[in-house]
């Protein structure tokens, strides 16, 4: 937003409300899913860095499609929030970009119309995933649709929260899924 809505904002700085974890402590383990969801009405930032940072611990990856974006998020939570820099930056040096190898064209299929977006390389690889049945279908309609939750309906709130819930555990499915087609691919 052009005036910030909170505390320590700049004007249209990105504010993080939502986030998806798949996680999956060997290649052999089960996925197991958590996530987080602002309210819509109060400053989601530091309710989502502590639940962050106990989902995701003090070891292990962090598998990110475009690492670039999630590492400024997450810069400029540490730079707002002093107080827990330290533990935000050790999550950025475990971040490895999923998206890496379809940027650089190590993986390529034509029907990822020379486009290294989830939105092309999910479909192209998993085509039973889909984001054509979801009510929000990407990140640009996700953080439109959020500063709105304040002015509907509780009705209307439940079904939001319950939409861009969904899109994001699809894109960090998503992911799931990717790694281990990638992983499949690379034993053979």
């Amino acid at each position: 937003m052009a005036v910030p809505e909170f505390d320590q904002l700049r004007p249209y700085q990105m504010v993080p409300f939502q986030y998806s974890v798949h996680i999956k402590e060997n290649e052999n383990s089960i996925v197991n899913h958590t996530d987080f969801l602002g309210d819509g009405i109060n400053d989601p930032r530091i309710s989502l860095i502590k639940k962050m940072l106990s989902d995701l611990g003090k070891k292990g990856s962090i598998i990110c499609y475009n690492a670039a974006f999630e590492k400024t998020r997450i810069k400029d939570l540490a730079m707002d929030f002093p107080e827990y820099s330290a533990s935000l930056n050790k999550l950025i040096t475990r971040i490895v970009d999923l998206m890496v190898p379809f940027q650089k064209l190590w993986y390529y299929h034509p029907k990822f119309k020379a486009k290294h977006s989830i939105k092309y390389v999910l479909p192209a690889l998993i085509p039973e995933l889909t984001y054509s049945d979801l009510e929000i279908q990407n990140g640009g309609e996700a953080s439109a649709i959020y500063p709105a939750l304040r002015n509907k309906t509780e009705q209307e709130i439940t079904s939001i929260r319950n939409n861009l819930l969904e899109y994001c555990k699809l894109d960090t499915f998503a992911m799931v899924k990717i790694h281990e087609h990638l992983a499949d691919i690379s034993k053979s």
